[in-house]
């Protein structure tokens, strides 16, 4: 593997923000993002007047908030950084790490709106006020997940040859749900907080397109979330421990197209994982937290592929990690899964809130859910080819 600029270290998480996450918020997705944002910045207890990079997702759902929607409605002034990255979530917080530890800007604020638009919401399409833009300046990212396709066939196609290869079943799958859902009812923000599912009940589930159902994928909201970055020295004079950033990597292979294609999602996800075990110096059983992306539940088992390294066998690797009792997957060493509830239990802001939850359990702050101790946790991102991960430490 290839030499790389080390940035462990160099970077800190020092302050995060959500807005309301819920089905039907009653906001504009613009003021959705400027309450995210609005509230990292309180939070860091950086002045306004520092911030000093601003970067957001170019999401496949239309319309977008850029950079300069925020910075112009909050009064913000001398940004020298500012971008858009691609979906999923994790890539522009990459992106504003990347940015502070070379030195482009001082406190970069990153952040990601969803909205449950008519594209990614069979409900939405009976709501006017849902209806998205269609966009011609970007044609590809314009293509909604639901519409014109129908669905993302290359998604379940994937999922099917996931199972004929390694022998994977609905009940590992259900595992993976199961466990994101029950961890949603410790979370108060979560759209699924008081919405138990049963693993019998995801059993028995209908199926939308085989092997997968409507559980098995991520629950579109109206949501942002946003955080501040900087250096850990200039976070030594703020109100929060700092989560320190020891590596953060992207992952692209061939086969990326999802929509008429099987596509190679796992290749991506080893090449991610391994960069950031090389990045960091650490491996996998370092870890006292997983937060594992999971748009899409066959998503997430081939991210656990690729996490502990058990393309194969993650069926059994899965059995052995299933607490039945509690509805929760713990991997070797007790170490849990989305604590938060993932995209599927806390709601779809497509991997922000695994960011946002790393950071509340290295804190310590994270309430019911919070774990002994942690001091080094993985968050990945996305699928092939827009994903991203890093890990973060306990400052």
């Amino acid at each position: 593997m290839n030499e790389v600029n080390n940035i462990s270290g160099k970077v800190a998480i020092v302050g995060i923000g959500t807005s309301v996450l819920s089905r039907d918020s009653k906001r504009s997705v613009g003021a959705l993002a400027l309450d995210a944002v609005r509230g990292a910045i309180r939070d860091s207890g950086v002045p306004p007047e520092d911030i000093d990079g601003v970067g957001g997702i170019y999401s496949t759902d239309q319309p977008t908030v850029w950079p300069g929607y925020v910075v112009e409605s909050l009064g913000l002034s001398d940004i020298v950084w500012s971008t858009c990255a691609a979906p999923a979530s994790a890539n522009i917080v990459t992106e504003g790490i990347a940015a502070v530890a070379a030195g482009v800007c001082n406190y970069a604020v990153c952040y990601h709106a969803k909205y449950r638009w008519d594209t990614v919401s069979a409900a939405a399409r009976k709501d006017p006020m849902r209806r998205a833009v269609r966009s011609g300046m970007d044609p590809w990212m314009s293509v909604p997940l639901v519409e014109p396709f129908g669905v993302p066939n290359g998604m379940f196609a994937a999922a099917q040859r996931h199972m004929h290869e390694f022998g994977t079943s609905r009940e590992h799958l259900g595992m993976i749900v199961c466990n994101n859902r029950r961890w949603a009812l410790e979370n108060e923000a979560a759209v699924f907080y008081d919405k138990p599912l049963s693993y019998e009940q995801y059993l028995e589930a209908p199926l939308a397109v085989p092997p997968l159902s409507a559980l098995d994928m991520d629950m579109p909201i109206d949501a942002a979330m946003a955080v501040v970055i900087t250096t850990p020295e200039r976070a030594a004079d703020l109100p929060h421990r700092s989560v320190i950033v020891d590596a953060s990597a992207n992952g692209i292979t061939g086969g990326s197209d999802f929509f008429f294609q099987p596509f190679e999602s796992y290749a991506s996800y080893k090449t991610l994982v391994d960069r950031l075990w090389h990045m960091s110096g650490h491996g996998i059983g370092d870890m006292d937290l997983v937060n594992i992306y999971d748009g899409f539940s066959s998503l997430a088992l081939e991210w656990i592929d690729a996490a502990f390294d058990v393309r194969g066998e993650v069926g059994g690797f899965l059995e052995d990690a299933w607490d039945a009792e509690k509805s929760k997957i713990f991997f070797p060493g007790g170490v849990p899964m989305s604590t938060h509830g993932g995209n599927i239990g806390e709601g779809r802001v497509q991997g922000f809130g695994h960011v946002l939850e790393a950071v509340r359990q290295l804190r310590g702050t994270a309430g019911s859910r919070q774990i002994d101790n942690p001091e080094l946790a993985l968050v990945v991102n996305g699928n092939n080819p827009v994903n991203a991960g890093m890990i973060l430490r306990a400052g």
